[in-house]
């Protein structure tokens, strides 16, 4: 739910300027028409962004020391009164700021939390759950957008603001049953709160005993040698064998903003209306799309449960640089008629389809994944980070890119997005690792043998015991 919201937020502010109260309130009078300017636009978009910085350093040290339980109920208690009561673009601009916080913690809890409840087998599918929480967000958003954009009031714009308030409520009613994550419990000295944890989280016949020796032997794995502090701080991310863990789960996330996704999500109807398309038909094609990203989400589901995570980002990185290279090539055509701008906007829709079968789930899967259990939450809160940084720049940089006052590249901004890929391509190829079905066990002994990228797939395990101590022999 929380995450619903991140996604709600996200497509709300970048598809508002197609609404024309939006466009009379907070725009201005240019050749008689009003028009929201360039900047303002960029700031709305990248508010949020920047909110979320601080949000998800927060939310990092938070999870790691007082657990995703209090941190999730505090975030929960903020609201978005200042978006709502707006009047002008500076005061909007604050509100989306401060939303952006609340949802940075969202974004960093859910991804930490899921992947320290899940069972090994079907923990990329429930960190795809993540992704299906955005896309949940931005259908809602595009379906109420659609159905306001008729209204002539400010109310067209007001209500999809007023509904925010309405998930924190359900948030707040259901954080007293969630389970604790037993990993998080051992991590601070609370085993036998642990096991209890993991009789709610499994059924009778698993052996809660070798669950929490397994536990207690990775977090025992990821001490450093000759320490004697336990306290985490973010420095920890950046040493020894983290540094690679921490690189590869930055760039997994980076890879969403790289690939284009702030255009073909946030600035979709602004590009629909910019290539041709009338406020009614963008808005439509902006409902299509978010369907599509939600079909595309739940095929992911599929191809996490058979394919390997390196196998998938490289295709999806390849197949959505190749879409955008021929949204450039149809910007560049002399647009005599209305074909090319239809399959343009087609070609966005497929965009969005094939990033939420592959980079969009799997992104919070390899995060999951490749960070260490004891910096968890501070390495998804960095990669968070990072995302942003590359998130500001593009929002940013599409509006003056799209409009016809700015650069008006248009559709041809496609070929700046292709250029990435190619780069995006070749690093999920030499330094994205497979991590599909390893514990996070196997994962900090492969990381600590400092194993090349492209052996861990085929590397094998055995266990074996002896003197009463187990050890994992790599063949």
């Amino acid at each position: 739910m929380a995450v619903i919201l991140c996604g709600f937020d996200g497509a709300l502010i970048g598809s508002l300027v197609g609404l024309t109260p939006f466009v009379h309130t907070y725009g201005r009078l240019v050749d008689g028409q009003y028009a929201v300017a360039p900047s303002w636009l960029s700031a709305f978009n990248y508010a949020s962004y920047i909110g979320s910085v601080p949000g998800s350093l927060v939310a990092g040290v938070a999870y790691d020391r007082v657990g995703p339980r209090v941190t999730l109920a505090a975030a929960s208690i903020g609201s978005i009164f200042l978006q709502f009561f707006s009047s002008g673009p500076a005061l909007l601009f604050v509100g989306e700021l401060l939303n952006g916080f609340i949802t940075g913690v969202y974004s960093v809890l859910a991804n930490a939390y899921i992947s320290e409840v899940a069972p090994v087998a079907a923990r990329g599918v429930l960190a795809a759950v993540i992704n299906l929480s955005y896309v949940i967000g931005q259908l809602v958003a595009s379906g109420m957008l659609k159905g306001t954009s008729t209204m002539d009031s400010k109310w067209a714009y007001k209500i999809p603001f007023a509904s925010q308030w309405a998930l924190p409520v359900f948030i707040l009613s259901l954080i007293y049953v969630c389970p604790t994550p037993p990993y998080w419990l051992c991590k601070n000295g609370r085993p036998e709160e642990a096991r209890k944890s993991l009789q709610r989280l499994t059924t009778s016949s698993v052996d809660i005993d070798a669950q929490l020796a397994h536990i207690q032997e990775t977090l025992r794995l990821e001490e450093p040698p000759n320490t004697i502090s336990t306290t985490i701080n973010i420095l920890d991310c950046f040493r020894g064998t983290n540094l690679r863990r921490t690189i590869i789960s930055c760039q997994a996330f980076n890879l969403q903003a790289l690939c284009g996704n702030i255009l073909f999500i946030n600035y979709a109807v602004y590009f629909f209306e910019i290539a041709g398309l009338n406020t009614s038909n963008a808005f439509s094609m902006n409902v299509g799309l978010t369907c599509m990203g939600l079909l595309g989400t739940l095929a992911s589901y599929i191809l996490i449960s058979y394919a390997g995570r390196r196998t998938i980002y490289l295709w999806g990185s390849i197949t959505i640089t190749l879409l955008v290279f021929l949204i450039g090539i149809l910007g560049a055509v002399p647009q005599h008629n209305a074909g090319p701008m239809w399959a343009m906007s087609a070609l966005m829709v497929i965009c969005n389809l094939v990033y939420d079968m592959s980079l969009g789930p799997l992104c919070f899967t390899v995060m999951s994944e490749v960070s260490a259990v004891n910096l968890r939450g501070t390495t998804i809160a960095l990669s968070n980070i990072s995302v942003v940084i590359f998130s500001v720049i593009f929002a940013v940089a599409i509006p003056y890119a799209l409009d016809t006052t700015g650069a008006n590249w248009g559709g041809k901004l496609g070929f700046l997005f292709a250029g990435i890929g190619v780069l995006d391509t070749l690093w999920c190829y030499f330094c994205l690792p497979e991590t599909k079905g390893r514990t996070f066990e196997e994962l900090d002994f492969m990381f600590r043998e400092r194993l090349p990228t492209r052996e861990f797939a085929a590397y094998r395990f055995e266990e074996a015991v002896g003197g009463g101590c187990s050890w994992i022999l790599g063949l």
